[in-house]
């Protein structure tokens, strides 16, 4: 079954001295801004120009499309451009500007490859019975994904959405709503319970890195 559900050596990111954690070899640094039990706010930086960040939607670290089951999400762009798509419409946001994004709405967002400079965001997300999208999550689903692209190795899609299942975050390529069953079927029954996948890495752990 090792075919199915492959498995790589996961690479520890480098870590900052103001705490920053570096993906895709420092493309995508992320800190952790606040949490308090009922909110998450996530400060990310984007680099331009690069492969991984700074080529529009097609970027690695773009975000699939997707939505939240229970969660509310508000991106505040401290400066650089962000291009996002809510519900097919797509629009853009400079520093001082922000967009806040009900549950069950479809979203992605981008560095804008025109402007020339790095992205510099906020995400604060709130509401809902689980954490969902925290430090944890960022840590190991970016951790996850860098440490398959810096090895020039495929994520499994299994993972993938073992990671969006736990963090109730549902793809918009399933038609029908039948993502939250992808998660389910795929990510939490196949990818965790047959395949071995985790939610959380000790790679990806701030107590052990």
């Amino acid at each position: 079954m090792s075919f199915l559900f492959p498995k790589l050596p996961l690479q520890t990111p480098k870590r900052d001295p103001d705490g920053a954690w570096n993906f895709f070899d420092g493309a995508l640094k992320t800190w952790a801004v606040k949490s308090d039990g009922n909110s998450f706010t996530s400060r990310q930086i984007f680099k331009h120009g690069n492969l991984h960040t700074g080529v529009g939607r097609k970027s690695t670290a773009t975000p699939p499309y997707h939505w939240h089951i229970y969660q509310t999400e508000r991106f505040d762009v401290q400066s650089g451009v962000l291009c996002y798509d809510l519900d097919g419409k797509e629009g853009k946001l400079v520093g001082g500007e922000s967009v806040t994004i009900p549950p069950h709405h479809y979203h992605t967002f981008w560095l804008d490859p025109e402007s020339g400079v790095d992205l510099d965001v906020h995400i604060t997300v709130s509401g809902g019975p689980n954490a969902g999208f925290d430090d944890t999550f960022i840590h190991n689903f970016y951790g996850y994904l860098s440490s398959c692209v810096m090895q020039n190795r495929t994520p499994s899609p299994f993972q993938m959405l073992a990671f969006l299942d736990h963090a109730d975050v549902v793809l918009v390529d399933f038609p029908l709503w039948t993502g939250r069953l992808a998660n389910i079927v795929l990510g939490r029954w196949l990818g965790r319970g047959l395949g071995g996948y985790q939610v959380e890495y000790k790679e990806f752990d701030d107590k052990t890195t």
